[in-house]
């Protein structure tokens, strides 16, 4: 069930990575970076403004659905999340009567963002907890095209960095009525104690889901505030293209097996459960680490083939730095904080996730002044690492999760031979441009893929051979 799952949820994450790669090379070509700038600081508070009123809901959520596979709490998540909204409505606009440098159109905008994107992600982390990839997949796809659709119309129209965050606020609310209207079963009604159960575990975890979306924001936010909006749309898709790729794919081995983890230990299976967490590991590094690989290695010929000629040496200068820092980041997000949801101890991932953010906050304003955008990315960089080993040191009194090292060592020696591969390619070929890119992907993919097929990882020579193996008494007629 895990590779067959898993298999769906890549694809439901690989595609809208896809079509959000093109975005991102089509946006930086169209827009300039002041005006991509104003889609960075938009989308950045609409993260902020999701995590202080909806991470809650998605959290308990993501627990106790899949957990309880028999009952249902849409009904009361729904009721949550009109509250939510009805309390987001009223008191977010106060902020221009505080503050009148904030621009009212950027601020609803964002306002609007965040709630078609949380809704939609509400409705997901249900298809997710109940086990139903296929439909997973076509929301997500359909809210990824249907984003890019409106954001291109946006551009064309003339609306620049405001008419970005429309888009994506409208492809979001695409995927709310495909959720709503393919989903032909009963919801249950409101119920209060299901609503006491979510809002205990959830409601701590407000301040983590907060402290995240500040620090996932933060970097560009003080960016924009020390170096201006170009600087910011800069070093936003520097820090977009690791998002776009490595996040993404990641997020789909967490839906692949974060419930099925959930669903063993509700069930006291707690072999299976260490078992579970260790496939966890090895899928999350085999997908991630050459994605790293080669965005770091081959940054001068992503940035030069893939962004806007005024993006190309910033974005090319701060990639390997920010894929590293990225790689630390999904280590700690999709694999040690299971430990914290498994031992119910949301305030330790509060307590890690809001030392992260503080000492983001430091290591910006006293690298960027000094290094330019360079100290953004170095501080994002140290963030990561000292959030990682922070996470490390609490997960041992929570609920450890297994680090089996004979499977890590494989994909490091095919990630080994992918970098190898990479870097030979890429002093043979020379130049930035597509063909570059093209010969460069090929060298580090095939050696990659060769390495691990020797070594086994993941099961993928014994998973290969039983596939054909199959095929060929089909083929037979045996």
């Amino acid at each position: 069930m895990l590779n067959r799952h898993f298999s769906i949820y890549l694809v439901a994450y690989i595609l809208p990575a896809a079509v959000g790669f093109f975005a991102v090379t089509a946006y930086t070509r169209l827009l300039s970076p002041a005006e991509y700038g104003v889609y960075v600081v938009g989308i950045s508070l609409a993260g902020i403004l999701g995590a202080i009123f909806f991470a809650w809901i998605k959290l308990s959520v993501s627990r106790y659905q899949a957990m309880s596979a028999e009952v249902d709490f849409r009904g009361t998540a729904m009721v949550a999340f009109a509250l939510t909204t009805a309390v987001l409505c009223a008191t977010t606009p106060l902020v221009v009567l505080f503050r009148s440098d904030v621009s009212a159109e950027l601020l609803l905008a964002s306002m609007f963002v965040a709630i078609m994107a949380n809704a939609v992600d509400v409705g997901q982390e249900f298809e997710r907890a109940k086990l139903r990839p296929y439909r997973f997949a076509a929301i997500s796809i359909v809210r990824s095209v249907a984003s890019v659709g409106f954001g291109l119309l946006g551009i064309w129209l003339g609306w620049g960095g405001i008419g970005l965050l429309a888009a994506f606020g409208l492809g979001s609310l695409a995927g709310i009525v495909l959720n709503l209207v393919g989903d032909r079963t009963g919801i249950a009604r409101f119920q209060r104690s299901q609503f006491m159960q979510l809002a205990r575990y959830g409601l701590p975890l407000t301040l983590a889901g907060l402290s995240v979306a500040v620090y996932s924001a933060c970097d560009r936010l003080i960016v924009a505030y020390l170096l201006g909006k170009d600087a910011a749309g800069i070093f936003g898709v520097a820090a977009d293209l690791p998002r776009q790729f490595m996040v993404m794919i990641a997020s789909s081995v967490a839906a692949a097996t974060v419930p099925l983890v959930f669903r063993s230990l509700s069930e006291n299976h707690g072999e299976t459960t260490r078992e579970r967490l260790t496939e966890s590991l090895e899928l999350l590094l085999v997908v991630v680490a050459p994605v790293a690989v080669w965005l770091a290695l081959a940054a001068d010929q992503v940035a030069g083939t893939l962004v806007g000629i005024d993006f190309r040496a910033g974005v090319s200068a701060l990639l390997p730095t920010l894929v590293l820092a990225r790689f630390f980041g999904i280590a700690n997000q999709f694999y040690v904080q299971i430990s914290f949801q498994l031992a119910e101890r949301p305030f330790m991932l509060a307590m890690q996730s809001f030392l992260t953010l503080l000492v983001s906050v430091i290591l910006m304003f006293a690298l960027i002044p000094a290094y330019g955008l360079y100290g953004g990315a170095l501080a994002t960089l140290a963030t990561e690492a000292i959030g990682f080993l922070v996470a490390l040191v609490l997960m041992r009194r929570a609920h450890p999760v297994p680090f089996e090292l004979n499977r890590i060592a494989g994909v490091a020696v095919s990630a080994a031979a992918m970098a190898a591969a990479i870097l030979t390619a890429r002093s043979q070929a020379g130049g930035t441009g597509f063909v570059s890119l093209v010969i460069v992907s090929l060298a580090g993919g095939l050696a990659y893929a060769a390495a691990a097929w020797l070594l086994n990882v993941a099961n993928v020579r014994t998973l290969s051979l039983r596939f054909l193996r199959t095929l060929n008494r089909r083929a037979l007629g045996v």
